[in-house]
């Protein structure tokens, strides 16, 4: 159930609350008014039949008549509907009564349930009898019967208008309420449709301007996400074509040593055990041993140098830390003119191989781009550990870069994905020829935290 039909439904469910207790309040005080009008016509005729008792005071000579004629005149009431009055003689005949008519069930008569719930009040049904007594001769008795026939009829009549204009009102309001619902809920549609571009790949789509404030403050922060998700995306496609580039520079950089540096020295090698065949003299043979010996350690450097871009043996052999100094070492013996300093904690612990490659790889592409860009005089390493992180903390006192820029290159770049793939963090602060600090923060052990 979708949240428009539950508030629709609440809301209407509210109302049918409120249409109930108003009915209950309209039948209780129609109620009240059947009650009031019977009593109040009851108290009526009682002090009219007083009133009417005074004229016979002096004459009562028609009590022992058997006429039928009306001696009190009880026709007279009969727009008392609200009242039956009767009039019985002291043996208890019929004498006179104000009406005989009786609300015949019509249209306008009200329905069978509504006089019962009219008739559950507290309305008096009780008979009052008068007893008539002239000169101290009782001539008879007046019985009033309460019959709220006729005030139930108009009761109804009123209850079905005002339940009428309840149930238009009812009816309007939730025209209203739905069209509300709907109008507010208008927006949430277009943030569906949105996320569900964004689903497919489109990460152009935006939210407009809403006037509501949590929506506009959702459709603000959408648009966040959305920028963050396309500045993601372009920075990877980016990061992927260099990435390519770079394997592509590593492998023709690989074939071209091998093929000027290994291939010259096997030829060489080729020449000199060809000598060595050709040879009849044991000098001459020497000499083309040496030379194979000779080339053969030359290509041992070779190798050992491919190896060590493709992969640092030293790491695998000697630990983080030792490989780490021999890094420094190295870079101290191609960049004299550089002091480095660095400041290394022993022991290091047990890592994870990716965290010690990543380490090892940060500050090997610091050093290089200190080398290349820098123009440093003086770059300080230091490298701490805690009981769960390793940090990383390089800096130099070089040209450095504007911050515009901070993060663009395939190097940053590089090391800023390779990091946050091993939930690290890492902060670069710098300002033109005001140097660079790289901040690097590792987990040592990402394998925990992934499982």
């Amino acid at each position: 159930m979708s949240l428009q039909l539950k508030l629709n439904l609440m809301i209407t469910c509210m109302l049918l609350v409120l249409l109930t207790i108003s009915t209950f309040f309209v039948v209780k005080n129609s109620r009240e008014d059947v009650r009031a009008e019977i009593s109040s016509s009851s108290n009526l005729v009682l002090h009219l039949l007083d009133d009417e008792m005074l004229h016979y005071l002096s004459d009562y000579a028609w009590i022992n008549s058997g006429d039928s004629i009306s001696n009190f005149r009880l026709q007279s009431l009969d727009n008392m509907r609200h009242l039956k009055i009767d009039f019985y003689d002291t043996n208890g005949r019929l004498r006179e009564i104000n009406h005989k008519a009786k609300l015949l069930a019509d249209a306008n008569a009200p329905p069978a349930w509504f006089v019962k719930l009219i008739y559950t009040s507290d309305i008096s049904m009780q008979k009052k009898t008068k007893k008539i007594i002239l000169n101290g001769h009782y001539i008879g008795a007046i019985v009033i019967t309460p019959d709220p026939s006729y005030e139930i009829a108009e009761v109804w009549k009123d209850t079905v208008s005002i339940l009428g204009l309840l149930a238009i009102f009812f009816v309007m309001i939730n025209v209203l309420v739905y069209w509300a619902v709907q109008y507010t809920f208008k927006p949430v549609d277009r943030i569906v449709d949105a996320l569900t571009k964004m689903q497919h790949g489109d990460f152009n789509s935006r939210l407009p301007h809403f006037r509501q404030t949590e929506l506009h403050e959702i459709g603000r922060k959408f648009n966040a996400m959305a920028d963050t998700l396309q500045e993601s995306l372009q920075s990877n496609c980016r990061l992927t074509q260099q990435v390519i580039r770079l394997q592509e520079d590593e492998r023709k950089s690989l074939a071209h040593d091998i093929h000027d540096e290994i291939g010259q020295y096997l030829t060489a090698i080729h020449m000199d055990a060809s000598a060595i065949l050709k040879s009849r003299k044991l000098s001459s043979a020497k000499e083309s041993a040496l030379a194979i010996s000779t080339v053969t350690g030359k290509m041992m450097e070779v190798v050992h140098q491919i190896l060590q871009r493709l992969r640092p043996r030293v790491l695998d052999e000697l630990g983080l830390e030792l490989a780490l100094i021999e890094l420094v070492n190295h870079s101290r013996q191609r960049c004299k003119n550089v002091k480095i300093v660095h400041n290394i904690d022993k022991n290091l612990g047990v890592l994870d191989e990716q965290v010690s490659i990543t380490a090892y790889r940060v500050i090997q592409e610091c050093l290089t781009n200190i080398a290349k860009h820098a123009n440093a005089g003086l770059v300080s390493i230091n490298v701490k550990q805690d009981e769960q992180f390793i940090h990383l903390y390089i800096e130099d006192d070089g040209v450095g870069f504007p911050p515009v820029i901070s993060g663009q290159g395939f190097g940053l770049a590089g090391m800023r994905e390779r990091i946050q793939g091993l939930l690290g963090e890492i902060h670069i602060q710098s300002a033109n020829n005001r140097g660079v600090k790289v901040t690097v923060k590792l987990r040592k052990n990402v394998l925990e935290v992934v499982a």
